[in-house]
């Protein structure tokens, strides 16, 4: 969906803020369902145009809640103690400890080895491998060590990445449905049905959904959707990738370039390299840049081709600017590299200069992939999901970046596992899988042992724990949570229920179930999956409720919906990962994304009613 005109409306105005508080405050003098229904209203807008981070929206909705009075302190606060949030972030730890020994990587290239030419095989390969890793650790942690092989066995197999990256995040998408722990979505929803004293799932609950639905999803993309994929040329793709590489080069002392013209250095005044502003102090110069002589200390903020930009890089006394307080850079090691990776949700719409990458990672932002430039400098420009950026890094501080959730590299470095902990990391992960899927304990609780476990036997340590973490998920989860409860001690939850429930006399129970699941969908594209679920599945309690429908089974329908929604980049973060690794554009999604969707609306309504009734 496009609300790029709503956007530009939206931040062209400085009101925005002052309508928000004045419509806020107007929610004091109205019902607690009305009021719910203005938080959602407002809860929407800000996920659509987003105004906020997601993660950030999230808690402000949170803040709301309280203050008006929809949910008290302790129940503005459970999301943080939710069996949802603590499950979800265990597992993110889990998975980080899995791939720090990579037994997954190594798995990965040896069976990649078989994939030779044959697309149908390659399709075949990441559907065997990627959709049961998805199920059992995270389809989102999947993708994110899968993306740099399947980067890799394009470019050997001379397979265009645009017909590979796309299936690699929808076969994620579907092997998510298979467990539990397959996606967030899973354990949010289980959640809500615990506190709606309802029996919860069990780790393989719903398997057998999941894999009718894998097993369509994989035939559909070997047979029908290869022909949608975009067809570009590998090669196409790469010099795509490579132009528009916004970067910043300082001139130092010594420099061939000093009291030259731009128009007279030949190495500038190319078709590779564009000067698009010259820093002189407080002075920028954008308009008549061919006039102006360089001296030492100027800044040229430049668009140069990926290979430009590594030769500069390797010029002596033009140096490209590794962060964004000058007076404090370092000279960079021998044996630092420079790698791409994609933007994550969570650093969109945030300036570089703010995010303090060096400090984070030991690593720096030299260059961001664009399109259209204008005249900031690097650390004032705003990053966007999914675009692709070039770090500068050393082999030593890689691990830290590739253990990090919160960032998608797109090519490997050669580097040093932990093979000695492969065993102890796998039969961790087999002990939680087992004590939960037996019910000797709760999913939550064999999962907090399994990240003690990590600790102890020395997969993880203290930093790694934390590192391996997506934070901005888990600030999603604990801040929707509560408007979840909201819904449901307002009434809203059972008053949209009631509309539904008066279609219920042209509608069978089969086709409510299409309803919610076309709903789900749509929603999904609006916000996010998990705030898709917080709004439906109290819906879909209710509805069951009033009508006798399997409770259970329209929970199942907005899970499913909700975590497999093809239809835009934006829609999951599995999409925005490979979307712009892979050149797309938005319409691939929807050409490849919709019959799929339709296909699945039918093959999952159906399943679901036909093992769990109606």
């Amino acid at each position: 969906m496009d609300f790029s005109g709503l956007k530009k409306i939206i931040k062209k105005t400085t009101l925005f803020p002052i309508l928000s508080l004045i419509f806020i405050a107007s929610l004091f003098l109205v019902p607690p369902i009305i009021k719910v229904f203005g938080v959602i209203f407002f809860a929407l807008l800000l996920f659509t145009t987003e105004k906020l981070p997601v993660d950030i929206t999230a808690i402000l909705i949170m803040l709301i809640l309280m203050i008006l009075g929809l949910v008290t302190p302790e129940q503005g606060v459970s999301g943080f103690s939710s069996t949802a949030t603590i499950t979800v972030l265990c597992m993110f730890i889990l998975s980080g400890g899995i791939a720090k020994t990579g037994v997954i990587q190594k798995l990965g290239h040896k069976i990649f080895q078989f994939a030779k030419k044959s697309l149908t095989l390659q399709m075949i390969i990441i559907a065997a491998i990627v959709a049961p890793l998805s199920g059992l650790f995270n389809n989102t942690a999947a993708v994110a060590i899968f993306l740099p092989m399947v980067m890799n066995l394009s470019k050997i197999s001379k397979t265009p990445a645009t017909k590979l990256l796309i299936p690699l995040s929808f076969l994620s998408m579907l092997g998510g449905t298979l467990t539990l722990v397959g996606t967030s979505t899973n354990i949010l929803a289980n959640s809500i049905l615990m506190n709606n004293n309802l029996e919860p799932f069990n780790m393989f609950t719903f398997t057998k959904i999941g894999a009718i639905v894998l097993l369509v999803g994989t035939v559909y993309l070997i047979t029908i959707g290869r022909f949608l994929l975009p067809k570009r040329k590998a090669e196409e793709v790469e010099e795509k990738q490579a132009n528009n590489f916004v970067t910043e080069v300082e001139i130092e002392q010594g420099s061939q370039f000093i009291g030259k013209r731009i128009n007279e250095i030949d190495y500038i005044d190319s078709d590779d390299v564009k000067v698009n502003k010259i820093t002189r102090g407080e002075k920028s110069y954008v308009k008549n840049i061919n006039k102006v002589k360089l001296k030492e200390g100027d800044i040229l903020v430049l668009t140069v081709d990926e290979q430009k930009l590594m030769d500069l890089d390797d010029r002596e006394n033009e140096k490209l600017l590794l962060n964004f307080n000058e007076e404090r850079r370092r000279i960079p090691a021998k044996s630092e590299k420079i790698v791409k990776a994609v933007v994550p949700n969570l650093f969109h719409n945030k300036k570089i200069g703010e995010l303090n990458f060096w400090k984070k990672f030991q690593a720096a932002v030299i260059g961001i992939n664009r399109k259209k430039v204008g005249t900031k400098r690097l650390a004032e420009m705003k990053l966007r999901r999914g675009e692709i950026i070039l770090i500068k890094v050393s082999k030593s501080n890689y691990q830290r970046i590739q253990n990090s959730k919160d960032i998608v590299l797109l090519e490997e470095m050669e580097q040093e596992y932990d093979s000695k902990k492969s065993w102890v990391a796998i039969g961790i992960i087999t002990l939680v899988v087992l004590v939960a899927a037996l019910n000797i304990l709760p999913i939550m609780v064999s999962a907090i042992m399994g990240v003690i476990l990590m600790f102890v036997t020395g997969c993880l340590d203290t930093k790694e724990i934390y590192e391996t973490v997506s934070w901005d998920v888990i600030f999603l989860l604990a801040g929707l949570i509560p408007l979840g409860i909201a819904m449901q001690e307002s009434g809203a939850a059972n008053f949209i229920a009631g509309l539904i429930v008066n279609l219920s006399d042209y509608l069978s129970p089969l086709l409510i179930f299409g309803v919610f699941y076309i709903i789900t969908t749509i929603l999904t594209e609006l916000i996010s999956n998990n705030a898709a679920v917080v709004l439906l599945v109290p819906i879909a309690l209710a509805v069951a409720q009033k009508l006798g429908i399997n409770p259970i089974s329209l929970t199942l329908i907005v899970m499913f919906a909700s975590s497999t929604s093809f239809l835009s980049p934006v829609g999951y973060q599995t999409n925005t990962m490979v979307y712009s690794a892979g050149n797309y554009k938005f319409s691939d999604f929807i050409k490849v994304g919709l019959f799929l969707n339709i296909i699945l609306l039918f093959v999952t309504s159906f399943s679901i009613y036909y093992f769990f009734g109606a």
